[in-house]
């Protein structure tokens, strides 16, 4: 009977999407939010044979300090379960979804009444993004008002590809989609296959030079980056550059303490900010290029 290692992560909120990176590189085939407030942590399952170390796991936590970021507790706690405990653990996790007014995420295994709306199938394993972290509902909700017919878009940090693949959905022309981690970039193509998109989106490994590359001199409609604060503020230039005059960003991923330097940051890229949203301690936000 295979075994499976039930990993559990407390950490700061901020550091939720860096610990999701350290767990799937141990060899988790997916990541789930357990909890609420200061008590929430992030738990993945890692086979039995895995050669990760609770010692090795806190430590790594703790190193996420030298990157500007606030590991919280770090604390890491294991449990061992079976193999069939660990399918049906799993799965119970993630059920059909509403988001906004118009869509749904579902995993490939669930049958959902889908009530007239845009139903976005994923394998919710292996990459960041199935719309039940605030920051990725609060991407989601605003490219269901922003996306318009036939747009060219761009998504920064795709993880499994559900930007990328609503914006598809909800009738943009082009997506270039591109992630650093070559991992997420399959699980990308396989979704977007999945959900019947994969002719209009351009999936590679890379951030924004390899977005420029595939915009083959095009400019963007739309970015979204759903990624860390650090990292908005650090490539706001080049997010800028990527966008045609008009064009709106949707930046998230942001912990609400850092919200004011990625503003800062984007008004001295020449963004406008036009908006922040808000949702439990992360925020979003909605920015112009005006020239």
């Amino acid at each position: 009977m295979v075994r499976w290692m039930k990993v559990a992560v407390q950490t700061g909120a901020e550091c939720e999407e860096a610990v999701t990176q350290i767990l799937l590189s141990a060899g988790a085939q997916g990541v789930v939010l357990e909890g609420d407030g200061s008590r929430r942590a992030v738990v993945a399952y890692l086979p039995e044979h895995t050669q990760v170390s609770v010692d090795d796991l806190e430590q790594r936590v703790r190193d996420l300090e030298r990157y500007g970021l606030e590991p919280g507790p770090a604390r890491v706690s294991v449990e061992w379960v079976q193999d069939e405990d660990w399918a049906e653990s799993w799965k119970r996790h993630y059920q059909p979804l509403a988001i906004g007014r118009r869509l749904l995420v579902k995993p490939a295994w669930v049958r959902a009444p889908y009530d007239g709306r845009i139903v976005i199938e994923l394998d919710p394993g292996m990459a960041f993004g199935t719309g039940y972290h605030p920051t990725t509902a609060l991407c989601l909700e605003a490219l269901e008002e922003l996306v318009q017919e036939g747009d060219t878009i761009v998504d920064v940090g795709t993880g499994s590809g559900i930007l990328a693949i609503a914006a598809a959905r909800l009738g943009a022309g082009s997506i270039v989609a591109v992630d650093i981690d070559p991992q997420a970039v399959q699980v990308a193509r396989e979704n977007c296959r999945r959900n019947g998109v994969h002719e209009r989106v351009w999936v590679a490994t890379g951030s924004t030079a390899a977005a420029s590359a595939l915009l083959a001199g095009k400019q963007a409609r739309l970015v979204v980056a759903n990624i860390l604060a650090d990292v908005i503020s650090d490539m706001a230039e080049e997010l800028y550059g990527l966008l045609q005059p008009g064009g709106l960003l949707v930046a998230s991923g942001i912990i609400d303490d850092a919200c004011p330097q990625v503003q800062e940051s984007l008004v001295r890229a020449s963004f406008a900010v036009r908006e922040e949203r808000a949702r439990a301690e992360w925020r979003c936000l909605i920015a112009e290029r005006t020239s």
